[in-house]
């Protein structure tokens, strides 16, 4: 069983740190400290996966707890802590490369929401170091820095909305949807080196077919609603099957967004359906159709297939839902016209593969 992730919350103000200690004991293993001395002893003493820090506290300032901390731990993530009209402390701090800023009164939903990213950035760092050394070499953190910095300013300029035309707003705006873009495109190719190397074992469970799509579509159905894409769901209420939740769930989201991203008119529809042994899934489009080659493509990723060259027009999608079907021991085919494209997924029960592979 994983562990729980421990945050370190660092504020010389008692209700600073219950404060988020409430907030984040649901999830998190907290543990607060109340001067810089004792977070660094802290950190020395045990792994601290996040660290929220208020830069202005006597004695050992925020600033020197942050850069002593990175240099006992290069990979903790810190969230600076700051106050109403304290930007300057949140822009220091972003300098020395926090991941981001708290502002308060805390917003309880806005704080978890960061703690969640901080985390997922340094599980992804973890996983980094162990990836082959032709993608260290290309995502390092030359490339990560510096999207950071990027993502941090452009938030601060945000907040400061009032003294911003609608031209710098806009420009704004594009900056952070393509720097979360990017960033989850590094995400995406850590994830697939994963399961490529076996370092992503499958977590089998029952799993509620009816409840992965219905999740999908809350997440996808908005989008769809704003290209004026109708949305549909197909499915029984009752579905079961037992397979990796959280895999088959990024399988049908990576499948579901590309059908949004690339259909203009028409609807995206989501069909479940039970079958012998498991279950059968559909995403269908009204979109201008895959290329034959874009299939045989998607066909050799999920064969495994070693070919003269590496896939060429595929996207991280298809690759990324190549591997995911290949890892569940799933079937993929993908029948694609001008008016749309349907992708059918039969989706095994792996108690049952596993009953059967133990009685043969």
């Amino acid at each position: 069983m994983n562990a729980r992730p421990r945050v370190l919350v660092v504020d010389d103000e008692m209700g600073v740190r219950e404060s988020l200690r409430a907030i984040l004991q649901g999830e998190c293993e907290v543990v607060t400290a109340s001067s810089g001395e004792q977070a660094l002893e802290v950190v020395r003493r045990e792994s601290v996966d996040v660290m929220t820090l208020d830069l202005k506290m006597p004695g050992l300032g925020g600033i020197g707890v942050l850069e002593r901390a990175r240099q006992i731990d290069p990979d903790l993530e810190v969230l600076i802590i700051t106050g109403y009209g304290s930007l300057d402390t949140a822009v220091q701090g972003l300098r020395l490369r926090a991941f981001d800023y708290l502002s308060k009164p805390f917003d309880s939903t806005e704080v978890r929401r960061l703690i969640a990213k901080a985390l997922a950035r340094r599980n992804a760092v973890k996983r980094m170091k162990t990836v082959p050394e032709t993608l260290l070499s290309s995502l390092s953190h030359e490339l990560r820095t510096p999207l950071n910095v990027i993502m941090g300013y452009s938030t601060i300029l945000q907040e400061d909305g009032d003294s911003l035309s609608d031209e710098q707003r806009l420009a704004l705006d594009r900056i952070q949807s393509n720097s979360n873009a990017l960033l989850s495109y590094v995400e995406t190719i850590f994830y697939m080196a994963e399961l490529d190397r076996g370092l992503q074992p499958l977590a089998v469970a029952p799993v509620s077919v009816s409840e992965v799509l219905a999740r999908v579509g809350a997440e996808l159905a908005p989008r769809a609603r704003e290209k004026g894409l109708g949305w549909r769901l197909d499915a029984p209420a009752d579905l079961p099957v037992t397979t990796d939740e959280q895999k088959l769930s990024k399988l049908v989201r990576v499948l579901a967004e590309n059908a949004v991203r690339f259909t203009d008119r028409g609807e995206i529809v989501l069909v479940a359906r039970p079958a012998a042994s498991g279950a059968t899934l559909e995403v269908r489009d009204s979109g201008p159709g895959l290329e034959p080659d874009l299939i045989v493509e998607t066909e050799d990723v999920i064969a495994g297939r070693a070919t003269d060259r590496p896939p060429r027009l595929l996207g991280f999608g298809l690759r990324l839902a190549g591997r995911l079907v290949r890892t569940l021991n799933a079937g993929l085919t993908i029948a694609s016209n001008p008016t749309g494209t349907t992708c059918h997924l039969v989706v095994p029960d792996l108690a049952s593969r596993a009953v059967l592979a133990a009685t043969a």
